[in-house]
């Protein structure tokens, strides 16, 4: 069933500025725009919004909350299953009889059965294939199709609702006798009291859950974000001033809950520097 069709998409102004670099080595051509539109007017015709195929993007969660909203349909494998990349980079792809086929790096790969995929409407998808110069270093020339974009979230979640798409997951180690000062410790951020870390769990939202090591933790909480503003858009500010570390001097700071975005924003006052 056909229900992705376009006239020609690229002309060489529109298709050099996502290839500079091949440019600068090869020197794009009419040939490969000319290449480029087929494939794209070939992708998007062999395209169904009611079967998931080759080529076409999902947005995957994890039980574990870890969100992929670019992950990649790249294979069929021989039970029928669909083989999919989580964090693919720009896919290679060609011509077959009733689609594409693509190789793709990155990962990790999982599988998934065809008809636990959830439509979930289209998007722009990047491919690559090889230009007029053929195999070689930087000799793939990139372009974009529309394609399908699938739903996928994998059975008996262990946060319940909470995903990386819309919260901060953070995985913290707790040494009670703080050898390195600490008495939590995660990537990028540390807690020096059980008083930091609570009061850090109220300013951003943050649920706790156990995982199996005792002396770990993932909190799940809104995401952090410093935005300057002027003296007097500071003094405007409702809120309650308290003070944190930013440029490793402890500063007053006003902090804003944006629930919509799950985000707390930190204001702060812009330093003004004199000129000299």
């Amino acid at each position: 069933m056909q229900q992705f069709q376009t006239e020609e998409r690229y002309s060489l102004e529109t298709l050099l500025p996502i290839n500079t670099l091949y440019d600068h080595e090869h020197g794009l051509t009419q040939e490969d725009v000319d290449a480029a539109n087929k494939l794209v007017l070939h992708i998007e015709r062999t395209r169904n919004p009611r079967v998931p195929q080759v080529g076409d993007r999902v947005r995957y969660t994890t039980r574990y909350g870890d969100f992929h909203g670019n992950a990649l349909i790249e294979a069929v494998r021989e039970d029928g299953t669909f083989s999919i990349c989580l964090c693919p980079y720009v896919p290679f792809v060609w011509r077959t009889a009733g689609g594409i086929g693509c190789a793709v790096s990155g990962g990790p790969f999982t599988v998934v059965a065809p008809q636990a995929l959830q439509p979930a409407g289209t998007v722009p998808g990047n491919f690559y294939d090889w230009g007029h110069c053929g195999a070689c270093g930087n000799g793939a020339v990139q372009f974009c199709a529309e394609v399908p974009l699938w739903e996928y979230r994998e059975p008996e979640p262990l946060y319940g609702d909470f995903t990386t798409e819309r919260w901060r997951k953070i995985r913290l180690h707790k040494d009670p006798e703080r050898r390195d000062g600490d008495l939590y410790r995660g990537d990028c951020i540390s807690f020096r009291t059980e008083e930091e870390f609570q009061m850090f769990l109220s300013d951003y939202e943050g649920a706790v859950f156990p995982v199996y090591d005792p002396k770990s933790v993932i909190v799940w909480c809104y995401r952090d974000e410093e935005r300057a503003v002027s003296q007097k858009e500071w003094d405007a500010l409702d809120a309650p001033v308290t003070e944190r570390r930013l440029y490793n001097a402890p500063q007053p700071v006003k902090l804003v809950k944006d629930r919509e975005r799950h985000t707390t924003v930190c204001y702060y006052v812009r330093p003004e520097y004199a000129v000299r």
